[in-house]
């Protein structure tokens, strides 16, 4: 009885909110509709009125006009014509205005219906009545003249006749009476036109608080109508049936989920999802061994028959069965017709009882192809990685000192990698940061390794950016894109960290043998400084300042991409000895990016910078220096080919971030911000040094982590100058980043 009650409720509501939109008509919409009219019959009786105001003064003028026309013996018809259409104007005006418009429709526009609406323009309309009523008695004889004035004879010329003295006579009292009655005239009809005015007025400022009824009204039925949809959804989900709702469930769910009874045969109701796991249709009513007959070898059917059995038994704790499931993770192979697909199910149990005791065992079954294959194809890369340790020995010609140092920060970035991957995130945008962080990390150890001569370090990082750029550019990204890059991590991490062993078994060897040699004459000792010394000393790549590590870094990075990309280029190293400890890693990573970029982009071939009258070896100038109070100030510069602002409008059009109209607009301090933009590059096809769009992102990042800031200056075909401005060390956690210039 209650839920009938809730229904008959639910059936009324419609009709009540129907009875409640005519009241809402009647109450606002027809007064509406109404006062509507009456301020189109006011408008169309002030027009009207409006029209006429001056017709007293313009027949005033006319009656001056036959008189002097009369004395003068002229053509009169003209004023004449004026008199008369004055009067059918003016007779006309009053007609309407005092008409009886009790026939009038309701749709139709009445301007006298205007005037017998107010008392007030009735009194003013029945005055000027009145009083044009005495005017117009003076003026019908001369409207109804007709015929010719005057008379011609011989002997007396023109003279007026009977009829033109008459007229004349009756024009000269006429304007005896304009000049009487015209005044009296015209401000009766500016009376009229004032009550009008406010008449109007009034109608409207009535019409737009009922208008502002309506809205409210309007406002208060939609709420009305919200709440009724709303209860009756909820009454209608309440009243649903449940079947229904079971079926709809396991059509959506992606898991396999099913019932077995005691006889192993799984029910009727299942989710829409066995039907793609198993790839058949027939499943109610069949048995579990039915199943997985022609799927599974005969070896797991029999072990998976047995634990099922298990399962029924009472006495056997659940918890304990399923920790020993032999089917968590199944391989299954169907027959396609062209071949065998293999996948890997998961099949996981639970009991189902009815008042104590057990009556189903419920079946959920997972596709977990995708989890086990990269498990698999993680132990691959593992073992590829530890087969490739032999190949690593090629690190004997890094300075041990640069190699812990870049092996210390690479185990920072991956840590934080790794940290980022494992961080939960359920929007777009949160995905999409967090790609953009990863790949920051990952070119940071990119561009030092690549300054080292970490070949194999540098190739695993720019297959991590392959992985990295192919997720970016998916249009949605979920959590299922990011596994990819787990396996892509553990590859490098397995990498770096086999360095870090080989590294380690290197200074061990070494400390053995001086240990050894300790009882000699020193020739093995000397042997393995030589040798040492030959291995880290820097190729010529004409060095010029302090013999520091990051002057190390760089030169060995211009002279790693200079020889793959055939260009030349020198250092200028001035005062990157002097960066303090706190900000050492970021001036370096910060310097490898910029140096890089120059290199890629700004210094030329040799050749053309001979033809351009440049010396065939660029310049890279790299300068660091403290300013007291003020912080510090890293300045990187080169002799190159500088940044064409029209490549860069290209780029912005070409990618999609700006129309070519907003691109012409940009000055070109905004068109050099977009360098630090995520993704950007003026560089169509990406290589391992260049065209990802990370690198000038890294340094903006890093400068803004610094709480610094970072400028911009280029000359076109003369140079490129990068300054960064870093806070003093104990002022730069209390400022605020600043942005990219």
């Amino acid at each position: 009885m209650k839920a009938s009650f809730k229904w008959s409720r639910a059936q009324r509501s419609p009709a009540l909110f129907g009875a409640a939109l005519l009241v809402f008509a009647f109450a606002v919409l027809w007064p509406g509709f109404r006062l509507a009219g009456r301020l189109d019959d006011t408008t169309a009786a002030l027009r009207l009125v409006s029209e006429q105001r001056r017709q007293a003064e313009v027949v005033a003028g006319a009656l001056v006009s036959v008189r002097d026309r009369l004395e003068s013996f002229g053509y009169v018809d003209e004023p004449l014509g004026e008199v008369r259409n004055g009067v059918a104007e003016l007779d006309g005006l009053l007609r309407t205005l005092t008409a009886d418009t009790s026939g009038a429709g309701a749709f139709a526009t009445s301007p006298g219906r205007a005037v017998q609406g107010s008392e007030a323009l009735r009194g003013d309309v029945d005055a000027l009545e009145k009083g044009w009523a005495e005017y117009r008695k003076a003026l019908v004889p001369i409207a109804a003249f007709q015929g010719v004035p005057y008379a011609d004879s011989e002997a007396a010329g023109v003279q007026l006749n009977e009829a033109g003295r008459v007229l004349a006579q009756e024009a000269r009292k006429a304007i005896v009476s304009a000049r009487k009655q015209g005044p009296l005239l015209s401000a009766a009809l500016a009376k009229v036109s004032t009550g009008l005015e406010a008449e109007s007025t009034r109608l409207s400022s009535y019409l737009r608080l009922l208008m502002l009824a309506a809205l409210v009204g309007a406002i208060a039925l939609g709420v009305g109508l919200v709440y009724f949809l709303v209860v009756r959804r909820r009454q209608a989900v309440l009243l649903a049936d449940a079947q229904r709702q079971t079926h709809d469930i396991l059509d959506t769910v992606k898991e396999g989920l099913f019932l077995l009874d005691e006889r192993g045969r799984i029910g009727a109701t299942h989710s829409g999802s066995m039907q793609r796991l198993f790839k058949r249709e027939d499943l109610a009513g069949i048995s579990f061994e039915d199943l997985l007959k022609p799927i599974v070898p005969a070896k797991t059917l029999q072990t998976a028959i047995r634990f099922v059995e298990v399962l029924w038994s009472e006495r056997t704790k659940e918890n304990l069965v399923k920790s020993i499931n032999p089917l968590q993770e199944v391989e299954v192979s169907f027959d396609t017709g062209g071949g065998q697909e293999t996948r890997w199910l998961e099949f996981d149990f639970h009991r189902v009882k009815s008042d104590g005791k057990l009556v189903n065992l419920l079946v959920s079954v997972n596709d977990v192809t995708q989890r086990v294959r990269l498990a698999r194809e993680l132990a691959e890369s593992r073992e590829k990685a530890q087969s490739q340790v032999d190949t690593l020995l090629g690190v004997l010609h890094v300075n041990p000192q640069q190699l812990r140092s870049f092996l210390s920060d690479s185990d920072a970035a991956m840590k934080m990698v790794n940290a980022m991957l494992r961080e939960p995130a359920r929007e777009e945008s949160a995905f999409r940061r967090k790609l953009d962080s990863i790949f920051r990390q990952i070119h940071s150890i990119k561009g030092e390794a690549a300054a080292l001569g970490l070949g194999t370090v540098e190739s695993r990082a720019h297959e991590f950016e392959d992985a990295l750029k192919e997720a970016r550019e998916k249009p949605t990204l979920s959590g299922g894109d990011f596994l990819p890059l787990v396996v892509k991590l553990d590859d490098l991490f397995t990498h770096l960290a086999s360095i870090g062993d080989l590294v380690s078994r290197l200074a061990q060897l070494n400390y053995g043998a001086a240990s050894v040699d300790e009882d000699g004459d020193g020739a093995t000792a000397a042997a393995a400084r030589a040798a040492t010394v030959a291995a880290v000393t820097p190729a010529p790549s004409a060095i010029r300042g302090a013999d520091d590590p990051i002057s190390q870094t760089l030169s060995q990075l211009i002279e790693h991409v200079g020889r793959d990309r055939g260009k030349l280029a020198r250092l200028v190293a001035e005062g990157l000895g002097e960066v303090p400890a706190a900000y050492k890693r970021a001036v370096k990573d910060i310097a490898v990016q910029a140096v890089r970029n120059a290199l890629v982009h700004g210094i030329e071939a040799p050749d053309f910078r001979e033809r351009s009258g440049k010396a065939a070896v660029g310049s890279i100038k790299v300068g660091f220096r403290g300013e007291g109070p003020n912080g510090y100030r890293l300045v990187i510069e080169d002799d190159g080919a500088g940044i064409s602002l029209r490549k860069i409008r290209e780029a912005a059009v070409r990618r999609g971030i700006l129309t070519s109209e907003d691109a012409a607009r940009l000055e070109s301090k905004q068109l050099l911000s977009l360098l630090f933009r995520s993704g950007f590059s003026t560089q169509e096809v990406a290589d391992e040094d260049a065209g990802r769009g990370v690198g000038m992102n890294v340094i903006a990042e890093l400068v803004k982590e610094l709480s610094g800031r970072v400028g911009v200056s280029t000359g076109e075909g003369r140079y490129t100058r990068f300054t960064i401005v870093l806070p003093a060390i104990e002022a730069a956690a209390a400022m605020p980043a600043e942005d990219v210039a």
